[in-house]
């Protein structure tokens, strides 16, 4: 069963699934039929398979998480770009025209090599803040979109209670507002979440200079090791690819990558994942990597030398 994240047409509820090919939302017990993706033939034609249907006309197998993540993400075939490896359609955003990706990803033999032997999972984090100083501002929001090995995109999103109230600025520029946060979880619950959301998977951070030290210095603030994760920094990787322009907001735009919401933690996260496989599909160079561990030693100076900050 693959969850829809979208809310039911008919009662509006967020509580739609995907099993064995067929959408059905839980609280109302509405089922929604679709058509194959790749041949339009109509949905009677295609039969029930395992975690998925098979088309009667193409012959193709249709993936419940296929399904989902097309809906989920607002993703749409493109018959007019092949995958080149097994010639199958790509799936795209409605609104760009770049960052294809095979239909099939990643179980086609050329994409699977975006997966590194052994085979890893990818999360791709943000955070939004009160300010630049880990030692006198709060971690307001966090998101982030973890992709695993067979392709399957699961999301993590929160607020975070912060101590005192949002400066101005920080609310013109992400639109986080005082009461937005008034009820939400203190940082605590928060990292818990996000290190199960996190587990093994290799971080994909724009501009990881920066989101890994709040990361890391909240998590030894509040007891934890320094975990070992994989970071790969695409800010980084950027400038190594002779990137004029390495921002985030930047590499948006000329890419078309679709970011409405920028400046709030999914949307930049869902950003960084789109812009990571558009560097990978066009052979960047490789792609900069480092450990956690790597920031230790600068995490452990900020505590000593704010050890009176804890943000609960």
């Amino acid at each position: 069963m693959k969850p829809i994240l979208k809310p039911c047409p008919h009662c509006h509820t967020v509580a739609v699934s995907v099993s064995a090919g067929e959408i059905r939302c839980d609280h109302c017990g509405a089922v929604f039929h679709f058509d194959c993706p790749l041949c339009k033939a109509p949905h009677h034609r295609l039969s029930v398979f395992p975690d998925g249907r098979q088309c009667g006309e193409c012959r193709q197998v249709i993936p419940d998480r296929i399904i989902a993540q097309m809906i989920n993400n607002a993703l749409v075939v493109d018959e007019a770009v092949r995958c080149d490896y097994c010639s199958a359609p790509t799936l795209r955003r409605r609104h760009m025209t770049t960052g294809n990706r095979c239909f099939f990803f990643p179980a086609c033999s050329g994409q699977a090599g975006l997966f590194s032997a052994p085979q890893e999972s990818y999360v791709f984090l943000d955070f939004e803040t009160t300010g630049l100083e880990i030692g006198r501002d709060c971690l307001l929001e966090v998101g982030a979109v973890k992709v695993d090995v067979d392709g399957t995109e699961t999301f993590y999103q929160s607020m975070i209670r912060p101590i005192g109230s949002i400066p101005a600025k920080i609310t013109t520029i992400t639109g986080i507002r005082d009461d937005m946060v008034a009820d939400a979880p203190p940082l605590k619950e928060v990292l818990q979440g996000l290190m199960a959301f996190i587990g093994s998977a290799q971080l994909v951070i724009h501009n990881a200079d920066f989101d890994m030290p709040w990361l890391l210095v909240s998590l030894l603030r509040h007891g934890w090791e320094c975990p070992d994760n994989g970071v790969i920094c695409t800010l980084k990787w950027a400038k190594a690819s002779g990137e004029s322009h390495a921002s985030l907001g930047a590499l948006t735009k000329k890419y078309r990558i679709t970011n409405a919401n920028a400046h709030r933690a999914l949307a930049d996260a869902t950003a960084t994942r789109e812009l990571f496989f558009i560097f990978d599909q066009l052979a960047k160079p490789a792609r900069p990597h480092a450990t956690a561990h790597h920031y230790l030693s600068q995490c452990q100076d900020m505590i000593r030398r704010y050890s009176g900050f804890v943000q609960a």
